[in-house]
């Protein structure tokens, strides 16, 4: 079971970051469309030297809807990624006061609770999927589930995460220290 977990985990990992490349590039290549567009097919110049063409086709209306959307899902693909490599913000004092075997069990505490979290996530995420299946986006005209559904597949991934590092943790392979290691900055003043 743990194998399949590190497996599943680092498969939903690398599959994350495909799949947050290939919006990234749609996002910039729409965007760049778009002000190419705005600012030189819709310009003043262009229209006076070739009045018989109507540039507005060259407009696509859905083209910023489609962006927003993209970028939501980037963001929630990279909660995944970021939590996978331990990258959130953490408070992180008590782990200078504590043994050993006591940042153990908070890091397992830790990781229960982040797994709460995401199953409480994926239920209420579910639910919020059963009010959206009816709303259609205004300009591109797609069902709103699949901008929704980011929350839910946001969820399962950091779920997996967090069984993999549960495990991980409980092998021994991640060291607590290193998982929560903080620099130390000497103050420096200049009173005598």
């Amino acid at each position: 079971m743990k194998q399949f977990v590190s497996y599943l985990s680092n498969r939903m990992d690398r599959f994350s970051r495909w799949i947050m490349i290939g919006f990234f590039m749609i996002a910039f290549i729409t965007t760049v469309y778009q002000v190419f567009s705005r600012f030189v097919l819709q310009s003043t110049f262009l229209n006076d030297a070739l009045p018989m063409v109507d540039f507005s086709v060259f407009n696509l209306t859905w083209a910023e809807e489609l962006i927003r959307y993209l970028f939501v899902w980037i963001v929630f693909l990279g909660i995944g990624i970021v939590y996978k490599a331990k990258g959130h913000a953490q408070v992180e004092i008590l782990h200078h006061y504590l043994s050993e075997k006591s940042k153990k069990y908070l890091h397992y505490f830790m990781e229960v609770i982040n797994s709460a979290l995401f199953l409480f996530l994926i239920f209420f995420g579910g639910r919020i999927l059963q009010y959206t299946k009816l709303q259609i986006s205004p300009a591109m005209g797609i069902n709103m589930t699949f901008i929704y559904v980011t929350v839910l597949v946001s969820a399962v991934i950091c779920l997996i995460h967090s069984v993999n590092n549960i495990y991980e943790v409980k092998e021994g392979k991640v060291v607590v220290e290193d998982a929560m290691k903080v620099e130390e900055v000497q103050q420096q003043t200049n009173i005598s």
